[in-house]
């Protein structure tokens, strides 16, 4: 270092070596200044850097931890030290990727129970619909099944109905030959006096057996149409023809017999007797049969009006399934669409 002389002395010399020391003082004051402006900035610029590369660290970090929940990685934690200036900015980054990790494993978490449950409801849904259908093809079936039976019952209904008209028209002629009966009775109490009003009433009874027969005939005819209901009915009619043929067997004897003897006319007479009996044994009869035969066409008609009914609610349950059979897969699809969508 240089040293400035004379600067002791009084005189001019003096005052010049005082004033360059001076500048020296100065000179040597502003080097120093300036050294350490120098470090100052140095140090300023180091700790720039120093702040800057903390800042670099921090925001690698920060992006490598927001590339990993890019990817979907919530389970990437930033580990490294931050500064103490970006510590907070750690944890509430640590912080906030926990619980988006919650968040999102609560949102599996129940996605898979609505998967679940909208599988369970698809496969009941499912079976439901396997079931409606089915229920909806019985359904048919048996709609079917009571047409079929309503018609038939029907069907009955009115065959009971003509039944009975016949079994009155039969009636009808039973009380006609109950009169003929009667009426030849009488007859045969006046011919007792004549042998020849005697034949003439034998033909008379002749014709009677006849028409007997026909009309029994006609009944086992309308006993074998009306089936099982008719069979008390046609055992009758056959034993109306059993007498019918039995009182002309007895006029065609009587015939023969009648110039031989009067008393041929009184067993004519008590044949007679006979076949009234039976013949108003048929009435009653063909009365009680036409009793039940109303009784039958009433019932029939009361079951063919009750299956109208029944079959007309099946139509509406065999609609309302059909709109259930609809509705179920409706829902399936909707089922099926919620399980996809959960997924």
């Amino acid at each position: 270092e240089l040293e400035i002389p004379e600067t002791d002395r009084g005189d001019e010399y003096g005052a010049m070596a005082k004033a360059v020391q001076v500048f020296k003082d100065n000179a040597i004051e502003n080097q120093r200044l300036q050294n350490e402006v120098e470090e100052s900035r140095k140090r300023d610029e180091a700790s720039r850097e120093a702040r800057a590369a903390e800042q670099r660290a921090v925001v690698t970090n920060l992006a490598d931890g927001l590339e990993a929940l890019v990817r979907g990685d919530l389970t990437h934690r930033i580990a490294g030290d931050f500064p103490d200036d970006y510590v907070k900015l750690k944890e509430d980054f640590n912080a906030t990727a926990s619980r988006l990790a919650e968040i999102v494993g609560d949102i599996l978490m129940a996605a898979d129970q609505i998967g679940t449950a909208a599988g369970e409801i698809s496969q009941g849904t499912d079976d439901l619909a396997g079931r409606t259908e089915q229920q909806a093809a019985n359904i048919e079936q048996t709609a079917a099944a009571m047409e079929e039976m309503t018609a038939t019952v029907q069907k009955n209904a009115e065959n009971a109905k003509d039944s009975n008209a016949l079994v009155g028209t039969t009636r009808d002629g039973a009380d006609q030959g109950g009169t003929i009966v009667k009426d030849a009775v009488d007859a045969m109490g006046k011919i007792e006096s004549s042998s020849k009003e005697i034949s003439d009433i034998i033909n008379v009874i002749d014709d009677i057996a006849f028409q007997t027969n026909l009309l029994a005939l006609n009944a086992a005819v309308e006993a074998a149409r009306a089936g099982d209901a008719g069979k008390g009915f046609a055992v009758v009619a056959s034993e109306v023809r059993s007498l019918a043929g039995r009182s002309s067997d007895a006029a065609k004897e009587i015939k023969d017999l009648i110039n031989n003897s009067n008393d041929q006319v009184a067993t004519g007479v008590r044949l007679v007797n006979q076949t009234g009996e039976s013949l108003t044994g048929i009435i009653d009869g063909v009365q009680k049969v036409s009793t039940i035969v109303g009784e039958i066409a009433g019932a029939s008609a009361e079951q063919a009006s009750g299956l109208v009914e029944v079959n007309a609610a099946i139509s509406q349950m065999d609609e309302m399934t059909q709109q259930n059979a609809a509705m179920v897969e409706e829902n399936t699809a909707a089922s099926r669409s919620l399980a996809s969508e959960a997924a």
